[in-house]
């Protein structure tokens, strides 16, 4: 549970050994990058280096390559001595046998496509029994295919007087297919009056001739042999992948190298034929990289403390056990932790499968949780799936308290009789429990938030932030009359015990307000600031600082209160199954058992999923908000990323 220590590092050398330098530092997979124009005296002649990249253009001849052959690229070991070049002369070689046909396969496609709507358009009109040169072949009279809608062919007959004709040859609830003709002076009239009512020209290709039916027949034999070619062209293309698919896996990987440390370029600042590079390396890869700078000896390679230079903010590395290293993924949701901020992974860890689990305890359903949570985590690799596991154990503990089993809540109760137990530890449904259960709830809540203002207290001290350790809502000050109300209300009801005297009302809650209502001009004393005055006068501080003081003594209460749903959902866990549980005995034979299976099913994506967001609602809002900002700067180091760009 720690943010990992920094170390920036200069490198300094001779524009000729820059591209061994930016490869040196990629391979050592540690140095993140820092903007060294920026942080330099304007006045030193620094400039930035630019450049064109020169292998973007073989990026893209190869990622067009690898597309027309249906090649997906990965990265491939290389041969000694293999180089861009090669890479080059490789993708040219290549791309020749592609080219021809990849261009032909293009052109098939496009005549299918073509040729497959005439077909559509054609067999429309096999009323015609014309031919379609002679009909196009004529001077005097113009003529227009296509359809026409259902509800216009009536309107058709409103121009009887125009110098149209409508042949219709096929018609269905929305369309008429057919023809029209007009003499060619009339052309440009006719045509905006079938515009208005909605016709849909069909243009008949250049290559169809003779009658309809004709059209039709060769049509379909011209199809099936560009089908037919085209087929053969994609077995050819599927050859060429299969022999020189390891010949482009190769220039990928050497040619998207070279890519990527081209494009760290941007970093740089030279001046007179020297460059300077500046970045950030976790404390514990110090002898990494300086074995990979060791290899250069005209660079110099310079490491300094990680506040060398204030001008830069050291990024954030997490450095977090096994157990909670999964939950990194949640604390990044909320913004990566600052680098000398406090990391919550470990709270978050504990606090979110701690909460998960007595909210949806089941020992069967969280078994099955757990499970899927070790495929997804074995199988996919993935860290939402050793989270699962962890909340499915959780899930599992809690559920053997409460005696649940998939619902079945007495299933146990020979095991605690063996456990010297005269019943299980936890009826969920009894009056008295629920009551318990509640209180419990509530009592999750105030430790979680009471532990998230000991944080927020010992962040303050450490960067010696008085305000924020001492006279905020969530400091010294506010963690005392929250703890001192709590303590003596729950004395009062549970004991009957009145600690609200005058001395209590004075130490506990009356002083510490008063420290959070004028914390800033008290910030100032103990900072010994000159001016206590507040700079919008006294009447607005006074004002502001009223309802923010209202708004931090509800928050108090509504933050607790929020914890309810915690023991809320015990109980709606216990109640959804006992639904189940009735429909199940409502069945006879198999059809109790399918009831009981999918209901199980049911309650577990439903209930289980809405559980996981509002205990995610409750890290964020209830315990995060009260110390974590989550504006620090992610650790970014220099890699080659060998997934493609498109």
């Amino acid at each position: 549970m720690s943010i990992e220590k920094m170390r920036l590092v200069n490198l300094v050398g001779n524009l000729s050994d820059l591209d061994q330098t930016l490869l040196r530092c990629v391979q050592s997979e540690v140095f993140a990058p820092e903007m060294a124009i920026n942080t330099l005296d304007k006045s030193s002649g620094f400039l930035p280096l630019s450049g064109e990249n020169p292998h973007a253009q073989q990026l893209k001849q190869l990622y067009d390559l690898a597309e027309d052959v249906h090649a997906e690229l990965s990265r491939a070991e290389l041969p000694e001595g293999f180089d861009c070049d090669q890479a080059a002369a490789e993708i040219k070689r290549v791309q020749e046998r592609v080219q021809q046909l990849s261009s032909e396969r293009r052109e098939k496609r496009e005549r299918i496509d073509h040729m497959e709507q005439a077909l559509i358009q054609i067999e429309h009109l096999h009323g015609l029994d014309v031919k379609f040169d002679d009909i196009f072949s004529m001077n005097y009279v113009k003529v227009r295919f296509g359809r026409l809608p259902a509800d216009s062919y009536p309107k058709l007959a409103f121009y009887d007087n125009k110098t149209f004709f409508f042949f219709a040859f096929d018609h269905d609830d929305a369309y008429y297919w057919g023809v029209y003709f007009a003499p060619a002076t009339k052309i440009t009239v006719i045509d905006d009056i079938f515009k208005s009512l909605y016709f849909e020209r069909l243009r008949v290709p250049d290559y169809v001739h003779r009658t309809p039916e004709e059209a039709i027949t060769n049509l379909n034999k011209a199809l099936d042999e560009d089908r037919k070619r085209l087929n053969e062209i994609e077995a050819e293309l599927a050859k060429i992948k299969e022999s020189e698919a390891d010949t482009l896996n190769r220039c990928f990987t050497v040619i998207k190298a070279a890519s990527d440390v081209f494009a760290l370029r941007k970093y740089v600042a030279t001046v007179n034929n020297r460059f300077y590079l500046e970045g950030f390396i976790p404390v514990s890869e110090e002898k990494k990289f300086q074995k990979e700078m060791d290899t250069m000896d005209t660079v110099s390679c310079v490491f300094q403390p990680d506040d060398a230079n204030p001008t830069l903010t050291p990024p954030t590395r997490l450095k977090n056990g096994r157990f909670s290293k999964p939950f990194e993924m949640f604390v990044g949701m909320y913004g990566t932790p600052g680098y000398r901020d406090f990391d919550p992974t470990l709270l978050v860890s504990i606090t979110y499968t701690l909460i998960f689990g007595i909210m949806f305890g089941d020992l069967g359903q969280g078994f099955v949780i757990a499970l899927i949570g070790a495929v997804l985590a074995f199988w996919k690799k993935m860290d939402f799936g050793r989270i699962m596991m962890r909340l499915g154990i959780s899930s599992m503990v809690f559920g053997f308290i409460y005696g649940s089993v998939f619902g079945l809540e007495h299933v146990l109760d020979p095991v605690f009789h063996a456990m010297g137990f005269a019943e299980k530890p936890i009826e969920v449904f009894d009056s008295n429990t629920t009551n318990m259960l509640l209180i419990a709830a509530i009592g999750v809540g105030v430790c979680s938030i009471a532990i998230a203002m000991m944080i927020n207290i010992y962040v303050g001290f450490k960067y010696r932030n008085i305000d924020k350790a001492v006279f905020s809502q969530n400091g010294l000050a506010g963690l005392v009359v929250y703890l001192g109300t709590i303590i003596a209300v729950a004395l009062l009801m549970l004991f009957q015990v009145n600690v609200l005297n005058p001395v209590f009302i004075v130490l506990v809650i009356v002083i510490p307000l008063f420290c959070i209502f004028f914390r800033e001009p008290l910030t100032k004393i103990c900072t010994r600031h000159k001016n206590l005055k507040p700079e919008d006068g006294i009447g607005s501080f006074i004002m502001e600082n009223f309802f923010e003081m209202f708004e931090y003594l509800l928050s108090y209460v509504s933050n607790t209160m929020s914890f309810l749903r915690v023991g809320g959902f015990i109980l709606s866990h216990a109640g959804m199954m006992a639904v189940v549980l009735s429909l199940s005995e409502m069945m006879s034979g198999a059809g109790s058992v399918v009831v009981l299976i999918f209901g199980n099913i049911f309650v577990m994506c439903l209930e289980g999923l809405i559980v996981g967001i509002q205990v995610l609602r409750l890290e964020f809002y209830e315990i995060f908000s009260r110390f974590y900002s989550g504006d620090g700067k992610p650790y970014e180091p220099a890699v080659i990323s060998y997934r493609p760009e498109r």
